[in-house]
């Protein structure tokens, strides 16, 4: 039998289902007639509903259109920002590096006068020491004294100990 009314299948929650079919019970109605009813009062919400939709829809292109343009502003300000704390900064280490780079162009100076002074310096510098601490090795004598064995003495007893618990 062929209806002028549109079909659904839906789904339901379990406990939907069962209060559903005892309202159905109660009123003597079908479960299909209860939701075509329930659904008949909500058309002004729906109403109201797809008229938003329908707007969001229609906007959304404009929105994106306007959030790509804000997003480049913001970009150029963070940029411009930037190139402003980085002038600052440029500024503010100027002196650091000037005194570095003069530091260096003495230094290379120093380097070119030490390539020339092996030839005017004279020999008669002092030997480095063999340790730090001016103690030099000698094996002879290191030998001897590991060699030497001296018999340890005796140590001497303890006086007043206790053992196990007994002065002794």
């Amino acid at each position: 039998m062929t209806t002028k009314n549109p079909r659904l299948t839906i789904t339901l929650q379990p406990t939907l289902a069962a209060q559903l079919r005892r309202m159905s019970e109660l009123t003597g109605s079908s479960q299909s007639a209860l939701i075509s009813e329930l659904l008949d009062g909500s058309t002004q919400v729906f109403d109201r509903v797809i008229k938003v939709l329908e707007a969001a829809e229609g906007a959304k292109e404009s929105i994106r259109g306007k959030v790509r343009v804000d997003m480049e502003a913001a970009q150029g300000r963070v940029e411009a920002q930037f190139d402003l704390v980085m002038a600052e900064f440029d500024n503010a280490t100027l002196p650091l590096l000037d005194e570095v780079e003069a530091i260096r162009r003495r230094s290379r100076r120093g380097a070119r006068r030490d390539a020339d002074a092996p030839a005017r310096r004279t020999t008669s510098a002092t030997p480095t020491p063999l340790s730090n601490r001016g103690v030099r090795y000698d094996p002879t004598t290191t030998n001897s004294v590991a060699s030497t064995r001296t018999p340890a003495g005796q140590k001497p007893k303890k006086q007043g100990v206790k053992v196990r618990g007994v002065e002794k």
